[in-house]
Protein backbone atom coordinates (compact mmCIF):
# COMPACT_ATOMS: atom_id res chain seq x y z
CA UNK A 1 0.00 0.00 0.00
CA UNK A 2 1.45 3.59 -0.86
CA UNK A 3 0.28 6.38 1.65
CA UNK A 4 0.67 9.92 1.23
CA UNK A 5 0.11 13.35 3.10
CA UNK A 6 -1.36 16.04 1.93
CA UNK A 7 1.45 18.81 1.04
CA UNK A 8 1.23 22.81 0.59
CA UNK A 9 3.22 24.77 -1.21
CA UNK A 10 3.46 28.49 -3.00
CA UNK A 11 3.30 28.51 -6.50
CA UNK A 12 6.00 30.69 -7.99
CA UNK A 13 5.42 30.51 -11.57
CA UNK A 14 2.13 29.74 -13.74
CA UNK A 15 -1.19 30.58 -14.01
CA UNK A 16 -1.19 30.43 -10.24
CA UNK A 17 1.68 32.14 -9.03
CA UNK A 18 1.31 33.42 -5.74
CA UNK A 19 -1.68 30.75 -5.02
CA UNK A 20 -0.89 27.84 -1.89
CA UNK A 21 -1.51 25.08 -3.89
CA UNK A 22 -2.21 21.35 -2.47
CA UNK A 23 -0.98 17.83 -3.23
CA UNK A 24 -0.15 14.92 -2.18
CA UNK A 25 3.28 13.56 -1.09
CA UNK A 26 4.07 10.06 -0.50
CA UNK A 27 5.11 9.00 2.85
CA UNK A 28 8.58 6.92 2.94
CA UNK A 29 7.98 3.07 3.70
CA UNK A 30 10.43 0.85 5.15
CA UNK A 31 12.05 -1.42 2.62
CA UNK A 32 12.55 -4.95 3.48
CA UNK A 33 16.28 -6.30 4.43
CA UNK A 34 18.36 -8.50 2.43
CA UNK A 35 18.15 -10.66 5.81
CA UNK A 36 13.84 -10.77 4.97
CA UNK A 37 14.48 -11.31 1.61
CA UNK A 38 16.35 -14.59 2.78
CA UNK A 39 14.17 -15.96 5.18
CA UNK A 40 11.02 -15.39 2.28
CA UNK A 41 12.92 -17.83 -0.30
CA UNK A 42 14.17 -20.07 2.25
CA UNK A 43 10.61 -20.41 3.35
CA UNK A 44 9.28 -20.72 -0.07
CA UNK A 45 11.88 -22.98 -0.80
CA UNK A 46 13.96 -26.41 0.10
CA UNK A 47 16.94 -23.87 0.21
CA UNK A 48 18.91 -23.20 3.00
CA UNK A 49 19.79 -19.79 4.09
CA UNK A 50 23.37 -20.09 3.11
CA UNK A 51 22.44 -21.53 0.11
CA UNK A 52 20.01 -18.67 -0.75
CA UNK A 53 22.73 -15.95 0.72
CA UNK A 54 25.15 -17.47 -1.95
CA UNK A 55 22.72 -17.24 -5.01
CA UNK A 56 22.06 -13.40 -4.45
CA UNK A 57 25.74 -12.86 -4.20
CA UNK A 58 26.33 -15.25 -7.22
CA UNK A 59 23.65 -12.87 -8.88
CA UNK A 60 24.84 -9.50 -7.94
CA UNK A 61 28.44 -10.23 -9.10
CA UNK A 62 27.35 -11.79 -12.44
CA UNK A 63 25.17 -8.36 -12.93
CA UNK A 64 28.08 -6.21 -12.20
CA UNK A 65 30.33 -8.10 -14.54
CA UNK A 66 28.20 -8.16 -17.88
CA UNK A 67 27.15 -4.29 -17.04
CA UNK A 68 30.50 -3.60 -16.95
CA UNK A 69 30.68 -5.31 -20.15
CA UNK A 70 27.77 -3.29 -21.70
CA UNK A 71 25.40 -6.75 -22.11
CA UNK A 72 22.25 -6.58 -20.67
CA UNK A 73 20.71 -9.21 -17.28
CA UNK A 74 17.18 -10.71 -18.24
CA UNK A 75 16.10 -11.45 -14.86
CA UNK A 76 13.33 -13.81 -15.83
CA UNK A 77 10.19 -13.00 -14.81
CA UNK A 78 11.28 -9.81 -12.84
CA UNK A 79 12.96 -7.66 -16.13
CA UNK A 80 16.01 -6.57 -17.50
CA UNK A 81 18.87 -4.83 -16.37
CA UNK A 82 20.93 -2.75 -18.65
CA UNK A 83 23.35 0.24 -18.75
CA UNK A 84 22.87 3.41 -21.13
CA UNK A 85 24.56 6.16 -22.28
CA UNK A 86 22.89 8.31 -24.89
CA UNK A 87 25.08 10.64 -27.05
CA UNK A 88 24.67 14.16 -26.43
CA UNK A 89 23.44 16.23 -29.52
CA UNK A 90 26.40 17.98 -31.86
CA UNK A 91 25.99 19.92 -34.63
CA UNK A 92 28.54 18.12 -37.04
CA UNK A 93 29.44 14.30 -37.23
CA UNK A 94 33.71 15.87 -35.99
CA UNK A 95 32.01 16.97 -33.38
CA UNK A 96 30.81 13.71 -31.66
CA UNK A 97 33.66 11.90 -29.72
CA UNK A 98 33.38 9.60 -26.70
CA UNK A 99 33.77 13.21 -24.63
CA UNK A 100 30.21 13.81 -25.84
CA UNK A 101 28.82 10.58 -24.47
CA UNK A 102 26.50 11.14 -21.32
CA UNK A 103 27.29 9.03 -18.12
CA UNK A 104 26.16 5.58 -18.09
CA UNK A 105 23.50 4.89 -15.79
CA UNK A 106 21.73 1.19 -15.18
CA UNK A 107 17.88 1.37 -16.05
CA UNK A 108 15.61 -1.61 -14.84
CA UNK A 109 13.17 -2.66 -17.47
CA UNK A 110 10.48 -4.38 -15.55
CA UNK A 111 8.59 -7.28 -17.21
CA UNK A 112 4.96 -6.50 -18.59
CA UNK A 113 3.59 -8.82 -15.12
CA UNK A 114 5.29 -6.77 -12.85
CA UNK A 115 4.34 -3.22 -14.53
CA UNK A 116 1.05 -4.62 -13.85
CA UNK A 117 1.56 -5.26 -10.55
CA UNK A 118 2.08 -1.73 -10.07
CA UNK A 119 -1.11 -0.56 -11.31
CA UNK A 120 -2.57 -3.06 -8.26
CA UNK A 121 -1.31 -1.05 -5.60
CA UNK A 122 -3.98 -0.03 -3.28
CA UNK A 123 -3.34 4.14 -2.61
CA UNK A 124 -4.47 6.23 0.30
CA UNK A 125 -4.39 9.81 1.57
CA UNK A 126 -3.58 10.25 5.13
CA UNK A 127 -5.46 13.55 6.85
CA UNK A 128 -4.47 14.43 10.13
CA UNK A 129 -6.69 12.88 12.96
CA UNK A 130 -8.83 11.23 10.44
CA UNK A 131 -8.85 7.22 11.51
CA UNK A 132 -9.73 5.87 8.20
CA UNK A 133 -8.92 7.46 5.10
CA UNK A 134 -11.53 9.39 2.99
CA UNK A 135 -9.83 9.18 -0.13
CA UNK A 136 -8.98 5.66 -1.30
CA UNK A 137 -8.09 5.55 -5.22
CA UNK A 138 -7.91 1.51 -5.97
CA UNK A 139 -7.31 0.06 -8.88
CA UNK A 140 -9.91 -1.39 -11.57
CA UNK A 141 -11.23 -4.87 -10.30
CA UNK A 142 -9.78 -4.67 -6.49
CA UNK A 143 -12.35 -5.85 -4.27
CA UNK A 144 -13.44 -3.35 -1.30
CA UNK A 145 -12.57 -4.00 1.60
CA UNK A 146 -15.07 -3.41 4.47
Amino acid sequence: MLQYIIKSAKMTIGKHKGDKMYYAAQVSQPKITTTQVEQRIVNATALSRADVRSAITALAEVVREEMLAGRSIDLADLGTFKVVSNGKRMTTEKEVTEATLKTPRIQFFPKQEMRQQASNVHREILRPGQTKPKTQTKPEGEPSHP
